[in-house]
């Protein structure tokens, strides 16, 4: 099955743009518009999630036997990372516990606020974003989109199983009312949870679009002006689009997906060295690792602040009314642009880790789960296919 590896490398660089967006330091490149809003690329991981999911199972969920091989290859795609992420958080907030008996205190007191016991068990069942009741942000607040995402793919697979004649009339229904929710702001159902179904399903939508025109590839030329046209739409949206803006751009990552699925442009060319693809295969580590990465700086130069007077942490008002973010200060535009420059790299390295360490042999131990060889799994088993 063909592997779409500037599709691969855009999801890469996606998950670098959201170190960014949520690094918060003062005088670098995270104050420009276009990472201040690039939370939104979360609506692309949705659409790309749904043009791979739908490629790869259509036609694969006919028996029990295969429903339960696509859910076994979900959980041991996304749950083995986010558990050991969501497990660093608990420990964390354990060893707050423990310093405040000793009169030492980090921040906020330890297990409150988006860090209260009562969250833990939402974030182990991944529905954290799914009930209003829970705080979707809670512990390590980007897994919110993998909450969305699972629950997601399950419905997608009941669907397929259950009603395989109807089932691409009822993904295109509900990607269309999905939509019209997040319009008319429907506010029964969390808003994240409608943007990532809408996008998922139009995903899906797109490659039946893309196996319509696949034989009908553009040359170069044209290519290669679709795709800067798309990425200028996508900047342009961004950084001059009206909030909100997930709508626009769901439907513009759409556009570009499909554009960058023929891999004919100058730009995919680009995206297709060897750096990029790389980034890519680590997008999940990136994305559920980066917070944590974030959060260790952070506290770090907290401590560092309060034992040696200076002031390393300023908290500013945010866009929300009545809440505050925490931001990272040196003192000069050179050295907090040091600083981001470091942030992302310590996130690149912790994510070779996790996915080398915990990512790989979690989808490793889904395939011989599958198979019923789990005691006979091998450490030098040849890489599954990653979606």
């Amino acid at each position: 099955m063909k592997r779409f590896l500037v599709l691969d490398s855009f999801r890469g660089l996606c998950a670098l743009a959201l170190i960014v967006h949520h690094s918060h330091i003062e005088r670098s490149i995270t104050e420009l518009t276009f990472f201040r809003n690039a939370s939104q690329f979360a609506g692309f991981f949705f659409a790309l999630s749904g043009f791979l999911i739908y490629r790869r199972y259509i036609d694969r969920v006919s028996t029990t036997r295969q429903l339960g091989e696509l859910m076994v290859n979900r959980i041991c795609r996304v749950v083995p990372l986010h558990i050991a992420v969501l497990l660093f958080f608990i420990g964390f907030e354990c060893l707050k516990l423990v310093l405040e008996r000793y009169g030492l205190s980090l921040n906020y007191p330890a297990f409150s606020g988006d860090r209260a016991p009562g969250e833990i068990l939402p974030n182990l069942l991944l529905i954290q974003a799914w009930w209003p009741g829970f705080n979707a942000l809670s512990f390590n607040y980007p897994s919110w989109l993998i909450s969305v995402q699972f629950y997601t793919w399950t419905i997608f697979a009941l669907i397929l199983f259950a009603l395989p004649g109807f089932a691409r009339k009822i993904f295109s229904l509900l990607c269309v009312l999905a939509f019209v929710a997040l319009y008319r702001d429907f506010s029964l159902i969390p808003r994240n949870v409608l943007w990532g179904i809408s996008c998922f399903f139009a995903g899906a939508i797109t490659y039946r679009v893309y196996v319509r025109l696949r034989d009908s590839m553009p040359g170069p030329f044209i290519a290669t002006v679709l795709e800067v046209a798309v990425l200028g739409g996508i900047y342009w949206m961004m950084t001059e689009g009206e909030q909100p803006l997930t709508i626009e751009l769901g439907l513009l990552f759409c556009a570009a997906i499909l554009i960058f699925s023929q891999e004919a442009g100058l730009i995919s060319q680009l995206l297709r060295l060897r750096l990029f693809p790389a980034l890519g295969r680590l997008w999940l580590s990136i994305y559920l690792t980066h917070a944590a990465v974030i959060f260790v700086l952070a506290t770090a130069l907290a401590v560092a602040a309060k034992f040696s007077g200076y002031a390393l942490l300023m908290d500013k008002p945010s866009e929300a009314a009545g809440t505050m973010v925490r931001y990272l200060s040196t003192g000069s535009a050179l050295n907090d642009n040091l600083l981001m420059l470091f942030v992302v790299v310590a996130v690149v390295v912790v994510s070779m880790l996790t996915h080398c360490y915990i990512e790989a042999p979690g989808i490793r131990f889904g395939e011989h789960w599958k198979r019923g060889t789990l005691y006979r799994r091998r450490k030098d088993d040849p890489r599954p296919e990653q979606v």
